[in-house]
């Protein structure tokens, strides 16, 4: 998502082409927890409950932003709440890492993306400070056909056709996909609608495009649906980037104060039926609960590293294997100084690293480290090299761009593949071909019993965080209805 707003906010700047902004505000609020007073601000001292009750009303699957957000808003309504979260830490697919550096790295969500967007209601709730990025056209860069050079040099020097279809929704790609849709066509792929429009591009030019959207959707143009493309709007948030000044894990640690949270805790097997739920775990722990809230990752859901007893119902299976999952890899490198100019911000490439970006820009005290964002296929071969291929191959793409040696100047590297991790075994959800409408499916409920959150049943604003908090107070809101539901009869 980052990159569409990205490229969306560059075309505005060059006024014609080349990279809407909407402000409508969201009224709703993130959750109605107050925050810690100033003294529990910091991370280490913020505090969690911890019980030995196995009995409860609801019980969350995961304590990664969906699960917190659907925790948080039942907890704050008086609701008896226990989060199960498999891994020794909460966050899921959120991780900061506070010492690689001398300032916050993110191993996983990195930006919050859009200046409307739910995210900010946490912010100012907790007086949290953010940097902003992607400001400027002038700190754009790209590696094109063996070069290394500004977008504004590149769109001035050559204008190649490839610009007006890098991933935003001013892109002709989007203009095409709105045509085919409006004349009833059958869904196909991006690549395919290219061809069937006879767009044709040069291969280092096929690979410019294919590298935005891989490196947005984490899908590449052959495996993207074009009606998928479309369903997802993200209607409102904005077209502005920032980062959090300590961190994502920062204010997750600060929104999970005082929820009740079991760490290590790998869920293995639900049991349900009209009366509730049974929930086994890797540990030979049960649980049960009237309800269940599921927030895992796709992946997990696909792979059946949760066991359904009874199976899920055939729509809702279909629903799980239907949605793409998406991969993504971090190369996050350190140098003994910095070797880029300091005008460049972030560069697009053709190469396997899709894009690099600057970690600590706009800190008074910036690290020298640079990050690769790599989507789709890349991200898989990365992921089978392995930790010091994949950070090789790294270094020989920079070479490339800034064509010097830098073997010897790095000294310290993170490699970061979400698909290896037992826990998300994946980055993000993406729909395919036909897969229009099954995020909707699956955010729907079992028999009022079971629950799904995540940011792939976000229909509007799914692969973000504040896609996957939203869907956490929408399962919240429903739970709670149901509640009124049964008060209401009674009643």
């Amino acid at each position: 998502m980052f990159l569409f707003l990205v490229l969306q906010m560059k075309r505005r700047q060059l006024m014609y082409s080349i990279f809407s902004a909407s402000t409508v505000a969201v009224g709703s609020q993130l959750v109605g927890h107050q925050p810690p007073r100033a003294s529990q601000m910091e991370i280490k001292k913020t505090s969690q409950k911890t019980s030995t009750k196995t009995d409860y009303e609801v019980i969350v699957i995961g304590a990664g932003a969906a699960g917190l957000a659907a925790a948080r808003s039942l907890q704050d309504a008086g609701r008896e709440v226990l989060v199960l979260e498999a891994r020794d830490r909460i966050g899921g697919r959120i991780y900061t890492d506070y010492n690689f550096a001398s300032h916050p790295i993110e191993r996983g969500a990195e930006y919050i993306q859009g200046e409307n967007i739910i995210i900010w209601k946490g912010i100012k709730q907790y007086g949290l400070k953010t940097l902003p990025v992607f400001e400027d056209i002038k700190h754009a860069f790209t590696y094109f056909n063996g070069k290394y050079l500004s977008v504004k040099q590149l769109y001035k020097d050559s204008k190649p056709k490839a610009l007006d279809f890098l991933v935003s929704r001013d892109s002709e790609l989007f203009e095409l996909a709105e045509q085919w849709v409006k004349a009833g066509k059958p869904d196909t792929t991006a690549a395919k609608l290219l061809a069937a429009n006879n767009v044709r591009f040069s291969p280092e030019s096929y690979r410019l495009v294919d590298n935005s959207f891989s490196s947005e959707y984490a899908a590449n143009l052959q495996q993207l649906g074009v009606y998928g493309l479309l369903e997802a709007s993200y209607e409102g948030d904005g077209d502005r980037n920032f980062r959090l000044k300590k961190g994502y894990s920062h204010l997750l640690k600060l929104f999970a104060n005082d929820l009740n949270i079991r760490h290590s805790t790998p869920v293995s097997k639900i049991i349900w039926d009209s009366d509730g739920v049974q929930l086994q775990t890797d540990k030979n722990e049960t649980f049960t609960a009237k309800k269940v809230i599921i927030t895992v990752p796709l992946a997990l859901l696909q792979s059946n590293t949760i066991v359904f007893e009874p199976v899920l119902p055939p729509g809702k299976r279909a629903a799980i294997d239907g949605l793409g999952i998406a991969h993504v890899t971090k190369l996050i490198l350190k140098f003994d100084k910095p070797f880029w100019s300091k005008e460049t911000e972030f560069i697009l490439t053709t190469l396997d690293t899709q894009m690099w970006w600057r970690s600590g820009w706009g800190r008074k005290k910036e690290a020298p480290v640079l990050t690769a964002y790599t989507g789709a296929t890349n991200a898989i071969n990365f992921s089978e090299m392995g930790r010091d291929a994949a950070i090789n191959a790294g270094l020989r793409d920079l070479e490339k761009i800034f064509k010097i040696p830098l073997k010897r100047r790095l000294t310290d590297a993170l490699f970061v593949d979400f698909r290896t991790d037992p826990y998300s075994q994946m980055a993000y959800s993406y729909v395919p071909v036909g897969g229009t409408g099954l995020r909707k499916k699956l955010a729907q409920p079992v028999d009022n019993i079971l629950f799904f959150a995540g940011e792939a049943t976000n229909v509007n604003r799914p692969s973000t965080v504040h896609g996957a908090i939203e869907s956490g107070l929408r399962v919240a809101r429903e739970v709670l209805s149901m509640k009124s539901s049964m008060e209401n009869v009674r009643e």
